[in-house]
């Protein structure tokens, strides 16, 4: 059976493995690519024939690398600093920034919605904001993404009203002592908010694109999550140093400007920096993807040190793992991490690192790509059996716990989450060793991957809603 996007992903593994077109020109290919096989689809053609006939429309291969190659570090350097001659390019530039920066404040603007219902000292009303920082981070993001990608109006307004439906059921939700089932909700919101997210940022399924469901999709968004979060660390930084520099000032003329500072200037440019970090992410991501495979190769081994330092002192002092709450609790975070480090490199290995699916005249176009980062994939199997190792012994402890006082909000949730991780964790064991073993493909672990995203939203949506009714909002 003809599978479009496993066929698209061949076709830009192939180009990419020449080395000479970066990410963002293959990305520009790939638009064009797909509007061709629309085009063609939309005159009756079969869906196979179409992908066949727009690739050939685009040239050969070789003759496209050829071109590329042609460009000069001058060149590129050129593209980078200059703006764009093209009066229409630099026109709809300057509208998608302002589009940015408006929805950065308007992201803004919603975190004072609390103050309109007498909630406005933050330090005072912190579970009413932590309830509602989700919403007001990620909303105005995916009103860019509907913007960005022309999204069908009707059906992104009813992925919304998902976003309604949390909001009054987190809100509404009474809470009582010691409120942990409003913690918990206000933790477990982001996943299921970043699921939804994920929507809007692939948009939805047709005949000849899969959208957000496709596992190629879901992948990129993974990366997306990713770059985002570095680009909201490094944004965030440089706030903080102006917030520091503003207080400073002030100070110096005997103003006291942490007021305003604390009200206004830090939600602004907290909450509107998730919009431009989005928005950073396209419009630099052939930077961004080159330092992707860097920070994963750098981070793994580091990794894979902190855990085999945790089985260690486990082994010490056994008992910890039993009786110390604050210990489970980093068991926790850090196999999240874990998690979360083994879906960067997953996605930082998309297409430079994967394994030899294409093939020109019936031999490997990338095979020895395979075996130059085999080192690599090791050490990502040993991090994820290291991380099995870690959740069952967190899982033991929760365990004994449980068998002790009864079940809590707090304990049963741990549970629920690292039996999870633990079932994920073996699945990605068993499909990095038969990778490196050459009895499966990477590509069966990217696929189990990205559909056990799923599992992780379900969970964390039942979190959201279940558990104050199950615990009685305590």
């Amino acid at each position: 059976m003809f599978e479009l996007e496993s066929q698209i992903r061949k076709w830009k593994t192939h180009l990419y493995s020449a080395g000479s077109i970066g990410h963002a020109d293959i990305e520009e290919l790939e638009s064009h690519l797909r509007d061709s096989i629309d085009d063609l689809s939309a005159r009756g053609i079969d869906i196979e024939e179409a992908f066949l006939l727009a690739v050939r429309r685009l040239g050969d291969i070789a003759v496209i690398h050829e071109e590329f190659a042609k460009l000069s570090t001058e060149d590129v350097w050129r593209q980078l600093l200059v703006p764009a001659d093209n009066p229409l390019t630099a026109r709809k530039n300057r509208k998608e920034l302002a589009i940015v920066i408006g929805l950065a404040l308007f992201a803004g603007l919603l975190s004072k919605i609390p103050a309109l219902f007498g909630y406005g000292d933050i330090e005072a009303s912190m579970e009413i904001y932590a309830r509602n920082a989700t919403f007001f981070a990620f909303v105005p993001v995916s009103l860019y993404f509907i913007w960005k990608r022309s999204l069908p109006i009707r059906q992104s307004l009813l992925v919304m009203c998902s976003y309604v439906v949390l909001a009054a059921v987190i809100n509404l939700y009474p809470t009582h002592e010691p409120h942990h089932t409003m913690m918990l909700a206000a933790l477990h919101l982001p996943i299921v908010i970043l699921f939804l997210l994920m929507y809007f940022y692939g948009g939805p399924s047709n005949q000849s694109h899969n959208g957000w469901r496709s596992t190629n999709t879901r992948l990129n968004f993974v990366r997306f999550v990713g770059e985002s979060f570095i680009y909201c660390i490094l944004i965030g930084l440089g706030g903080i140093v102006l917030i520091l520099l503003t207080g400073g000032t002030f100070e110096l003329i005997e103003v006291d400007a942490f007021p305003f500072i604390g009200s206004w200037m830090a939600p602004m440019g907290f909450f509107g920096l998730f919009t431009v970090a989005a928005y950073l992410v396209g419009q630099k991501k052939n930077l961004i993807e080159s330092i992707a495979p860097v920070l994963a190769k750098i981070f793994t081994p580091l990794f894979l040190l902190v855990l085999l330092s945790l089985i260690a002192a486990f082994i010490i002092t056994p008992n910890q793992a039993y009786e110390n709450r604050d210990m489970l609790i980093w068991f926790d975070v850090i196999l999240a991490l874990v998690l979360a480090l083994t879906l960067y490199s997953m996605s930082a290995k998309d297409f430079s690192e994967n394994e030899s699916t294409v093939t020109v005249d019936g031999k490997p176009a990338v095979g020895k790509v395979q075996n130059q980062h085999l080192i690599w994939d090791i050490l990502t199997l040993a991090l994820v059996i290291s991380a099995v190792i870690v959740d069952a012994i967190a899982l033991s402890g929760i365990i004994v716990r449980l068998s002790a006082s009864g079940f809590t909000p707090n304990k049963t949730a741990a549970l629920g989450e690292n039996i999870i991780l633990l079932v994920n964790l073996v699945l990605l064991t068993i499909g990095y060793s038969r990778y490196i073993l050459r009895k499966g493909t990477f590509q069966r672990i990217v696929v189990m991957q990205m559909r056990f995203l799923t599992v992780f939203a379900v969970w964390a949506a039942f979190v959201v809603v279940a558990f104050p009714l199950i615990f009685g909002f305590k």
